[in-house]
């Protein structure tokens, strides 16, 4: 079975990547040793960079590389939207509800 994993180049919410690359592998590899060799796979760029510069033996099962990864690209992280800003989606004047529904359904999921 061939599987392919995103490779994380530190512009995107780290959290996500764990989870994506946690979900793939846990239903293919039970032990966390294994997880933990392939996570560092995912990265590119700067990640892989900053992953190469870790201390040597700093790591212990797959919990901790995701661990540092998360604090180190925290600035990465999507701020949880408020839902006060639903308020201020609103319907233009020309335009239809379903345009406005569509924009407030959109403005929802950047809520969740």
């Amino acid at each position: 079975m061939k599987m392919s994993l995103d490779n994380y180049d530190g512009l995107t919410d780290p959290r996500e990547h764990v989870q994506n690359v946690h979900s793939s592998l846990e239903s293919i590899i039970q032990d966390s040793d294994s997880m933990c060799m392939i996570f560092p796979t995912t990265f590119k760029g700067s990640v892989r960079a900053w992953y190469n510069n870790l201390k040597p033996n700093s790591i212990e099962g797959f919990s901790n590389p995701h661990t540092k990864l998360v604090a180190h690209f925290s600035t990465s992280i999507t701020a949880k939207k408020n839902f006060k800003k639903l308020f201020s989606v609103m319907q233009q004047e020309d335009k239809t509800t379903q345009v406005y529904l569509k924009r407030f359904n959109e403005e929802m999921l950047k809520m969740q």
